[in-house]
């Protein structure tokens, strides 16, 4: 339940009256951080960049459209940091989900449908909407990466990249 006039909920499972930022929907109903989460400090994370593609995310259903190749537009600020990556093949994207939708804790698995929680899928719908992907590095034009691979959408903060795996077995 909202209270318009000072923008709070009230949680389903404490009974506490908490800000409306502070409530997940989880199974339809408003769930607070500290029911989730305990009572723990939020961490502040900022984008280092944005993905930029033709890629969509469907209606329903988890499922993207567009193109396998993406631009991944760092911060100008960020230029620093890019030492030696041409050198890479593969680097990991972390990235945030920022179109999640309200979370479930069962539903069908895509691929095999299997019922499952989001800790055993690949679903966009998290309670922290972080992604992780590896991908093969095309190219570097300036602070712009050209990557194959990502299944981010047009739009999303870059939260952090790393080497994958994939370009320190290349060198073993």
């Amino acid at each position: 339940m909202t209270d318009k006039n000072n923008n709070q909920e009230r949680c389903s499972e404490c009974g506490l009256d908490c800000n409306a930022d502070e409530i997940r929907i989880v199974d339809g109903k408003g769930v607070c951080l500290n029911c989730l989460c305990g009572q723990v400090e939020p961490i502040e994370i900022r984008p280092i960049g944005i993905v930029v593609n033709d890629k969509k995310r469907a209606k329903s259903g988890f499922a993207t459209s567009g193109s396998n190749i993406s631009e991944i537009r760092l911060h100008p600020g960020q230029e620093r940091f890019m030492k030696a990556i041409t050198d890479e093949t593969h680097l990991t994207i972390i990235w945030n989900l920022h179109q999640s939708r309200p979370v479930k804790t069962a539903f069908h698995r895509g691929w095999d449908g299997k019922e499952v929680g989001p800790f055993a899928s690949r679903t966009p719908d998290r309670l922290t909407p972080i992604a992780v992907t590896d991908v093969e590095l095309i190219e570097v034009r300036g602070t712009t990466l050209i990557v194959r691979g990502l299944d981010a959408i047009d739009g999303t903060p870059v939260l952090d990249i790393k080497v994958s795996r994939k370009s320190l077995k290349r060198r073993e």
